[in-house]
């Protein structure tokens, strides 16, 4: 069951990151097959489930608030009070009967829905069967191999100008590296999921490599003889992927990927995971290297966006300035889990231009759809499994990468959240919640589980 979890995971990315209403469903239906599979398996008593662990039970509880909520608001037993006048408007002008509702379109609140329960499942697998950390190495090096290919299928594409994805004709982002995903924003959170996947296989090669020091003429001899000669192909990947990753000129990809890095250094150098000042001299070192090499290639063109600000950015600015007004209405339930594109027509004025069926703000869109307190009940759940991760940094004396990953990995989704919906695509919230599921599975002691 571990290996067909992680082959659809590892997969998900190929049919334009799963971002199809066809490829969407065919995830959550193998998902939920697997899910059943396991669960049989719990009940003729071949696996194990681990339901003992109270912190889970905290976000369990919290991730139920927004998915009774959405059941609510596509039910019709609630208040005529709570309905959308949208329904009341649109039996007057068809002259017929309608059943209202608080959501404005109760189907696409039901396929949202299945998205995020599937979502929620592939943690819950994740979690369940990473408890052992040979599966959570093999885990994290099948998404870092995955993630390589993908990246190097996208430099292909990109240098050699074939201006396709798979076996289509790019209609969009032609001079960006997108890899097997349409939008580059949303290929750029993938690689940097990636690259932190790349992290373990990276500080094993260094930590074996400073076996003698530097302090000495035979420990540099040696490290280097690790470093350049057998462990250079991790060095390649990562090298690969931060080529990719630039080569998308993602503001937002680029820029959290960075501070998840950032963030990952911190913790691990103030839980003293990180205490040989050599180790970390030689590791940044390499980075800066590494770095140096692809923003020579391609630095020029991502600061020219990053200085930019055009109308696409004061159209965003719009939105949210929109959002933030109907949310803050006192009688405001929220207008229907997964509904933005056809809710959001209905408060648009002419300081909007432009289609948006996206908030390109996951916040402030589950705010416009749930309401607030299901909606921050949703971010509060995943909020304490990103902390859960990082205790386990602490309370971990081996495996500790692990948690450290999952805790960085939540950053960096997080904070691209604030101004992209890269964590609204299938093929990265499936990735995203495997590596968490991971990180929470190894946050704590096997004795303690």
């Amino acid at each position: 069951m571990y290996y067909f979890l992680l082959a659809f995971v590892l997969l998900s990315p190929l049919p334009f990151g799963a971002n199809r209403p066809w490829a969407w469903s065919l995830c959550s239906m193998l998902f939920a097959l697997c899910g059943l599979v396991f669960f049989i398996q719990v009940l003729l008593n071949k696996r194990t489930i681990v339901l003992n662990n109270k912190a889970i039970w905290v976000s369990a509880l919290l991730w139920c608030i927004p998915i009774i909520w959405i059941f609510i608001q596509t039910s019709t037993f609630v208040p005529d009070s709570w309905v959308h006048p949208f329904w009341k408007l649109a039996a007057e002008q068809l002259k017929t009967s309608i059943t209202p509702i608080i959501s404005v379109n109760a189907e696409a609140s039901y396929t949202a829905l299945m998205r995020l329960m599937s979502y929620a499942l592939v943690f819950f697998l994740s979690f369940q069967l990473n408890r052992n950390s040979d599966k959570a190495a093999l885990t994290f090096n099948a998404l870092a191999y995955i993630g390589f290919a993908y990246a190097l299928y996208g430099l292909i594409v990109y240098l050699g100008n074939f201006k396709t994805i798979l076996w289509f004709d790019k209609w969009t982002y032609i001079d960006n590296v997108t890899s097997t995903f349409v939008n580059r924003n949303t290929y750029g959170t993938y690689a940097g999921l990636s690259l932190l996947a790349i992290g373990p296989l990276l500080f094993n090669t260094f930590d074996s490599s400073l076996k003698y020091g530097l302090s000495s003429h035979f420990g540099r001899e040696f490290f280097y003889e690790q470093v350049l000669i057998k462990g250079w192909f991790p060095l390649l990947m990562a090298f690969t992927v931060i080529s990719a990753l630039l080569m998308s000129q993602s503001r937002g990809g680029c820029l959290s990927t960075l501070f998840a890095v950032i963030c990952l250094v911190i913790v691990l150098l103030a839980s003293h995971k990180i205490n040989k000042k050599s180790g970390l001299f030689a590791l940044v070192l390499m980075v800066t290297l590494i770095v140096w090499l692809v923003f020579s290639k391609s630095f020029d063109v991502l600061i020219s966006r990053l200085d930019r600000l055009d109308i696409e950015s004061v159209g965003r600015a719009n939105v949210y300035t929109m959002i933030a007004k109907v949310a803050t209405e006192p009688d405001f339930l929220g207008l229907g889990y997964g509904t933005f594109e056809n809710s959001f027509r209905l408060y648009r004025d002419e300081t909007i231009d432009g289609f948006y069926d996206k908030a390109h703000n996951t916040y402030l869109e589950n705010i416009f759809e749930l309401g607030w307190i299901p909606a921050m009940a949703l971010f509060l759940s995943m909020l304490w499994l990103a902390l859960l991760c990082l205790r386990g940094v602490w309370v971990r004396r081996r495996n500790w990468f692990y948690p450290a990953l999952g805790f960085a990995a939540s950053v960096l989704v997080g904070t691209h959240a604030f101004a992209d919906f890269s964590l609204q695509i299938p093929a990265v919230a499936y990735t995203y919640a495997l590596m968490l599921g991971v990180g929470v599975s190894q946050a704590s002691s096997t004795r303690t589980k």
